[in-house]
């Protein structure tokens, strides 16, 4: 058993048994191999059929896992800029998004121009594809977009 942000866990492959409530660690070592790796993925933020989006510890960011695209681009949008009033960077785990259309990806521009400096968003894990498709339109260049050089690939 080891503690981790004071829970204590017993870790399967990757999957993790929290005693206080079910969290999992983000895979890889603290050293940058993997987005966000030695963050912990929280309680569940917005669930549908194709997307989950999980708050993380620390508090400053949020796990995406599935497929973003119009049927859910308001609610991600949503879910984004409600978090930007931390007063802190969010970060956004990306690795795990299978699929993303235009309107998913201008629910991350519209919450990147409603954040500043202070309050950026920060991708990381972006898949290539839709980063190429970010920095050819100019999106790459908002203040209050960062993208981070730890890409999925």
């Amino acid at each position: 058993m080891q503690k981790i942000f004071g829970f204590a866990w017993r870790g399967k492959s990757g999957v993790t048994q929290w005693e206080k409530g079910t969290m999992s660690l983000l895979k890889g070592a603290a050293s940058g191999e993997q987005p966000m790796a030695g963050w912990l993925e929280g309680e569940p933020m917005y669930t549908d059929r194709q997307l989950v989006i999980r708050h993380t510890v620390p508090t400053n960011g949020l796990s995406f896992a599935g497929t973003i695209d119009v049927m859910n681009a308001d609610q991600v949008a949503s879910a984004l800029i409600s978090q930007l009033d931390q007063g802190l960077p969010l970060h956004l785990e990306l690795s795990r998004v299978e699929f993303s259309d235009v309107s998913g990806i201008r629910a991350f521009v519209l919450a990147a121009e409603c954040a500043d400096a202070r309050n950026r968003i920060v991708l990381h894990g972006l898949p290539s594809l839709l980063q190429r498709v970010i920095t050819v339109v100019g999106w790459a260049d908002l203040p209050g977009l960062e993208i981070c050089s730890c890409s999925a690939g």
